[in-house]
C-alpha cells in the first residue's frame, strides 16, 4: 500500500474520532482498512471502491453527490460530511 494512501486514511481516521463517529471500513479489491476506531466500537459503515477511487475520495476530490453514488454499506451520511470536497 502506498504511504500516501496510508497517511490519507490515518487523517480520515483522526477526523472520524474527533467527530465522535464510529469507525469506517474502506474496502478495495481484496484489501480492507478500518479507520477511526476508538473505544473498541465496531465500524458503523463500509465504503467499497477501486483503490484509485478511494485515493481520490481520501484526497478530498469528490463532491457529496459523487460520494453518495459509491457503494456504501451502512449510513454514509456522517462520513460524507467529513469527506466531501467543498
Amino acid at each position: 500500500m502506498s504511504p500516501e494512501f496510508e497517511e490519507l486514511a490515518a487523517d480520515l481516521g483522526r477526523r472520524i474520532i474527533d467527530a465522535g463517529l464510529r469507525g469506517l471500513v474502506l474496502r478495495f479489491g481484496d484489501e480492507t482498512r478500518i479507520v477511526g476506531v476508538a473505544d473498541r466500537m465496531p465500524p458503523a459503515a463500509t465504503l467499497e471502491a477501486p483503490f484509485d477511487e478511494l485515493r481520490a475520495v481520501l484526497s478530498g476530490l469528490r463532491s457529496a453527490d459523487e460520494l453518495r453514488a459509491l457503494r456504501w454499506i451502512g449510513d454514509p451520511g456522517p462520513y460524507i460530511t467529513l469527506i466531501a470536497s467543498s
